[in-house]
């Protein structure tokens, strides 16, 4: 009788404890998930942030106005925010491969911000911005930057929307 009660005592003990040990790994793995998320959606942000800077150097550059402009060097500052750009973009490359090893297989079919897909929505808002200042003028131009506008905040809504469906907050 007490081998058997003993027996039992035990098994209820591994029981507890594989359980203790399945909860702690899902809370283990939920914490670096979210963290990846978070960290992916700073480095997209970044980015993006860059990508409007350097559209803030062409805005002081074009922009008619008799005060000085604000950037002494106009080549230097999109230099600067051209540097910071493909940084953070190769930061975002990196990150988001570790990301994807975190989803499932039906996850990793409806997410959206794969390196390629960033990669071409933020190139797509740059190159609007260069040829909407390189080629265009007047309510053409103008017309054309309303548009890179719309893309950005976009951009930033469907990123932030998308990572932290994924990330679980």
């Amino acid at each position: 009788v007490f081998c058997v009660v003993s027996g039992l005592g035990t098994l209820v003990a591994v029981i507890i404890a594989v359980s203790a040990l399945s909860t702690w790994k899902k809370q283990f793995s939920h914490n670096e998930r979210f963290q990846a998320f978070k960290e992916l959606e700073e480095i997209a942000f970044e980015c993006i942030g860059s990508v409007e800077g350097f559209w803030g150097v062409f805005k002081d550059e074009y922009f008619p106005t008799n005060t000085p402009c604000f950037y002494q060097d106009h080549n230097e500052a999109k230099s600067k925010y051209s540097d910071v750009f493909w940084k953070s973009k190769e930061y975002y490359r990196v990150k988001v491969d570790f990301v994807q090893s975190l989803l499932s297989e039906a996850e990793l079919k409806s997410f959206e911000y794969t390196y390629s897909q960033f990669d071409t929505k933020i190139h797509n808002i740059l190159n609007h911005i260069v040829i909407s200042y390189d080629n265009l003028d007047g309510e053409e131009r103008f017309q054309s930057l309303l548009e890179v506008e719309r893309n950005i905040y976009d951009l930033k809504l469907a990123i932030k929307t998308n990572l932290r469906e994924y990330r679980g907050c």
